[in-house]
């Protein structure tokens, strides 16, 4: 192995999703080689600071070839750390990538490289709750307080129920589910170097959990000094721990459009209603704001439809963050709001110096809340879609 390579092994052990979760979490810079004895040629996908911005397999260059190793069922891969002088012809989101690329896995859009390849839509069932599981960088022992482990099926923490621990995932998977009447609607699934709860753990004192996290398989957990964490949180500029709170929000509201959309009772009204666009979708929006007075919307436009995501008020924020990627605005998603809005630009360069300067677990940990909004929106569209809402 050359001096350089910092990650090799199996795509069967590691799938491509799973590499680029790593390398993203780790905000790696360097090459990506994948090759098969299927395939004629390698794949190379090229890194900044743990995003793509262009690849090659053959004849196919930038997103499209990223897209078709997605495919590649058998193979090795090893990735180098090294300077990058490629041109970025890639814009996407990571994780707006790999939702994409498993999607077009599932729907038998990319040709599957491997022994006895067939379509995974013939042999897995069609599921609207089948999502990726979301995986975090290797893990930060300098914060983990005790180790725990739970069963296949054990309760690790149960909604409704007090509580301010906060787990990193040490080895397994853990599946978030929202309990209703007509029964338990599943949320995402964490994998390895990923956290169970969430900032309110130990902002709020009796803090009451919102969603259940139930073992899969047998799970090892690292229990996180959350005094540390809150003393990191305490030193921070109130204008960044409002960011981060407003976002922990996002991902709490996206948990009940699930909960409402499985069960049709989303209002949409509440979302449009007398508001007008201040941030559209896919535009190139900079800047990054708190809102003073009045409310926002963000609302995902797709080919069905538009889907509400969340609701803003004061004191949240949004636009864009270039640090942070979250699947919202201004790349997937825009911003509604009535003519009562008022609100402040915000110094995003500040912001970048705090997140910098956080303990790696911190950063992790916001990085993983970030990831979490990216798929749930994700399975909040696969509901809006599959359900017809849209139509």
């Amino acid at each position: 192995m050359r001096d350089n390579v910092v990650l090799a092994g199996s795509l069967k052990f590691l799938a491509l999703g799973d590499i680029m979760q790593l390398l993203g979490a780790n905000s790696s810079t360097g090459i990506l080689r994948v090759i098969s004895r299927y395939a004629a040629e390698p794949g190379f996908i090229y890194f900044e600071n743990g995003n793509p911005v262009n690849a090659s397999c053959g004849a196919t260059i930038g997103l499209e070839a990223v897209y078709s190793l997605f495919g590649w069922t058998d193979g090795e891969f090893e990735f180098t750390k090294e300077n990058i002088f490629s041109q970025r012809v890639i814009t996407k989101s990571r994780m707006g990538i790999i939702l994409e690329g498993l999607k077009m896995v599932d729907d038998g859009q990319i040709k599957r490289v491997g022994p006895g390849a067939v379509s995974r839509k013939q042999t897995a069932a069609s599921d609207m709750d089948s999502v990726p599981i979301i995986k975090g960088p290797l893990v930060d022992y300098m914060y983990v307080a005790d180790e725990e482990d739970f069963f296949d099926g054990e309760y690790i923490v149960e909604e409704g129920k007090h509580g301010s621990w906060i787990w990193v995932i040490l080895e397994g998977v853990v599946e978030i589910v929202r309990e209703t009447p007509e029964g338990p609607v599943p949320i995402v699934r964490l994998g390895d170097g990923s956290f169970i709860g969430s900032l309110a753990s130990f902002l709020i004192q009796g803090h009451i959990r919102t969603a259940t996290a139930i073992a899969v398989g047998n799970v090892q957990l690292g229990v996180l000094d959350s005094q540390r964490l809150a003393q990191e949180f305490a030193i921070l500029t109130p204008e960044f721990r409002g960011f981060l709170v407003s976002l922990d929000k996002r991902l709490k509201q996206l948990n009940e459009r699930m909960v409402e959309l499985r069960h049709k009772k989303l209002d949409m009204s509440d979302f449009v209603d007398n508001k007008k666009p201040v941030i559209k979708q896919s535009t190139t929006e900079e800047e990054l704001y708190i809102i003073r007075e009045g409310t926002a919307s963000v609302i995902r436009n797709e080919d069905y439809g538009r889907i509400p995501l969340v609701q803003l008020h004061q004191g949240d924020y949004f636009g864009h963050l270039p640090f942070l990627d979250y699947g919202h605005e201004p790349e997937f998603a825009s911003v509604l709001a009535n003519k009562e809005l008022k609100v402040r630009k915000i110094d995003t360069a500040q912001f970048q110096k705090e997140y910098n300067q956080l303990s790696t677990t911190f950063k992790n940990f916001i990085d993983n809340v970030a990831t979490c909004i990216s798929v749930s929106t994700k399975v909040v569209c696969n509901y809006y879609q599959k359900l017809g809402i849209g139509k």
